[in-house]
């Protein structure tokens, strides 16, 4: 992960021979928000990031505070790049000891009673939380020590909900994907070091938690909301699709889905889209093609694969987030849950 410019340090400042009386004006004037003792950040420029912003700014200034931190769960997945479903609420670390263990008080701070700062205030910072480990051999990420890989999608896995869990664990299987380590139909399960993590934890009830995760994880998914859709399908009762399967009518080649229930006995076949908002806002996932444009492809591409006589259903963020919308625009297209299939 490259460090996030606005981060101002005043140890770094130090460093340089200057002093740093300006920064310290400047925060007990109430311009600037204290993340920790020494790193700061201007308050516009904190209320204006986003939350995954704000929480980069402070997982730096802790590991940079405290240099023997190791990042675990979703605060490594973070710092690797991989699919997160929100913003951790923490910075996680590992520790070897029972007393460090546990949530440490925030240290975020601002100064006076403005509406900003107020806001600030009310909104809250990103605290260190520690975990009891007894693995404290971490990876070099960039400027992070974290745990490795798959102790990370572990951890997840063990302590996580499914949505958590998934979305994560479909990134470290398309991590592995692209190293060469799993085959594109693979499963995390068959890999020795994941199988070995999860025969080696103490509780079952955790080990069933991953073992659902790990049997499910695919390098196929291409985006979070789709990895949280198949969440969804699990939590719901429906079979889980194939993914990214190709159609094609006498035309050629129509394009591939992201979801896909072949035709049973009960079923005509149904395509399933999940459609998030980047698709269609994000200029670098249009392809210098506009909105308009986009929809109107979407649409020949849904006509068609219509006409092969197949059901076709999208969704969206709202649906997930409230499954039993979801489960009804996918009953309304034939599909059947398996309690109803009994």
């Amino acid at each position: 992960m490259d460090m996030l410019p606005g981060l101002i340090e005043t140890p770094a400042i130090l460093r340089t021979g200057m002093g740093t009386s300006p920064v310290h004006e400047r925060f007990t004037a109430g311009e600037m928000v204290r993340i920790r003792r020494g790193y700061y950040v201007d308050v516009p420029r904190w209320l204006e990031a986003k939350p995954w912003a704000r929480f980069a700014w402070s997982l730096a200034a802790a590991a940079r505070a405290m240099p023997d931190l190791i990042l675990c769960r979703e605060t490594s997945a973070f710092v690797r790049g991989l699919p997160i479903l929100r913003t951790p609420p923490y910075v996680e670390c590992t520790t070897p000891s029972p007393s460090r263990s546990g949530r440490r008080r925030p240290t975020l701070t601002v100064v006076g009673e403005s509406r900003e700062a107020r806001q600030i205030r009310g909104e809250g910072g990103f605290p260190v939380r520690f975990y009891l480990s007894k693995d404290q051999t971490p990876e070099l990420v960039g400027a992070y020590q974290c745990t490795g890989l798959v102790r990370t999608v572990m951890d997840i896995a063990f302590s996580s909900r499914l949505s958590q869990s998934l979305v994560v664990a479909d990134g470290v299987a398309r991590e592995l994907w692209r190293r060469g380590g799993l085959p594109p139909n693979g499963r995390l399960l068959d890999v020795d070091e994941v199988a070995a993590l999860l025969n080696s934890h103490p509780h079952e009830a955790a080990r069933r938690r991953a073992e659902l995760v790990l049997s499910l994880a695919s390098p196929l998914p291409e985006s979070v909301g789709e990895s949280y859709s198949r969440a969804a399908f699990e939590y719901l009762g429906f079979e889980q699709p194939e993914l990214q399967h190709d159609f094609s009518d006498v035309d050629g080649f129509i394009g591939r889905s992201d979801f896909w229930w072949p035709p049973t006995g009960r079923s005509r076949g149904v395509v399933g889209e999940f459609d998030g908002k980047a698709k269609y806002t994000e200029a670098e996932l249009r392809n210098g093609a506009s909105p308009e444009e986009i929809v109107y492809k979407e649409k020949l591409r849904e006509d068609r694969i219509r006409a092969l006589g197949f059901g076709f259903v999208r969704w969206g963020w709202a649906h997930i987030e409230n499954p039993e919308r979801l489960r009804s625009k996918l009953i309304g297209v034939g599909l059947v849950p398996a309690a109803q299939r009994r």
